[in-house]
């Protein structure tokens, strides 16, 4: 492997991704102020002081944009799941922190949030599997569920593994059902699901 510096972009290069990041901050703006269907690419192109035609030199589409920053969603979630189910604390405790970060980034970025996991539904979802912003909460999950079982705050009558699923599904159902319905308490019931989740993981 090379360990030479990678040469410095050029002029052109750098204009080309400022103009591009400004594309894409305009359009997280104004979906997280008035949501993905009420923005239209031209109010993306304004805000973004680019022309409309700039802005498909860059992204084919809106929906192409949105299914873009999926993966910064992803990213974040994944990274904020690990940090708050590996932090201090035991098992139920950290379980709390982590509904509680993932409610607070809901309620700070309702609209856009809510128009990402849709997309991750229409993208990725399929009957044979978790849709994938789940996929990557399973091993933390398990690795927490596990350390609560040697700790003796989680029942040991069923593996971690089957806990986890099971944990991750009652937090889903609230998502899911934000999904559907966008006036949903979405916050509220995530914190009633964990009530609920606790309830089923403290030892008998």
């Amino acid at each position: 492997m090379s360990l030479t510096p990678a040469a410095p972009l050029g002029r052109r290069e750098r204009k080309k991704l400022e103009v591009r990041s400004r594309i894409y901050n305009a359009a997280r703006e104004l979906f997280a102020k008035q949501g993905f269907e009420a923005t239209t690419v031209d109010e993306i192109a304004h805000t973004a002081d680019v022309a409309p035609a700039t802005f498909f030199n860059h992204f084919q589409s809106k929906q192409a944009l949105l299914s873009l920053m999926t993966g910064e969603v992803v990213d974040h979630l994944h990274a904020m799941t690990v940090e708050s189910l590996g932090g201090e604390g035991d098992a139920i405790d950290r379980l709390r922190d982590f509904v509680a970060r993932a409610a607070r980034d809901i309620s700070e970025n309702r609209d856009t949030a809510r128009e990402t996991l849709l997309e991750f539904v229409r993208l990725d979802g399929t009957p044979a599997g978790p849709h994938p912003y789940l996929e990557r909460l399973f091993e933390p999950f398990v690795d927490l569920l596990g350390e609560g079982q040697r700790e003796g705050s989680i029942r040991t009558d069923h593996p971690a593994s089957f806990l986890g699923q099971m944990t991750v599904g009652m937090l889903n159902s609230a998502i899911t059902s934000w999904l559907a319905n966008p006036d949903y308490p979405v916050e509220e019931g995530l914190h009633a699901a964990t009530d609920f989740a606790i309830e089923t993981l403290r030892p008998r």
